[in-house]
């Protein structure tokens, strides 16, 4: 029983998923309303402009980087 709630919490604390940027797994707590992305601030313009061009989740790694550089979409 002790293993069985271990492992239900640790889902509910953070999901794997892939960086739909550049491939790598990462862990992600939005789920559970605890994720290191809450603290990533950005322009409304290039938050915008990442949702348009990805669906899911970045990791910590391309999320920095968008969040630092003016991000244009080349059409």
């Amino acid at each position: 029983m002790f293993a069985e709630f271990t492992e239900n919490a640790a889902e509910k604390v953070s999901d794997k998923i892939t960086c739909e940027s550049c491939g790598v797994e990462f862990s992600c707590g939005a789920n559970v309303g605890k994720c290191w992305c809450f603290a990533v601030e950005m322009k409304a313009e290039t938050l915008a402009e990442l949702r348009e061009d990805f669906n899911h989740c970045l990791c910590e790694d391309c999320l920095s980087k968008f969040s630092k550089e003016i991000f244009t979409k080349f059409v």
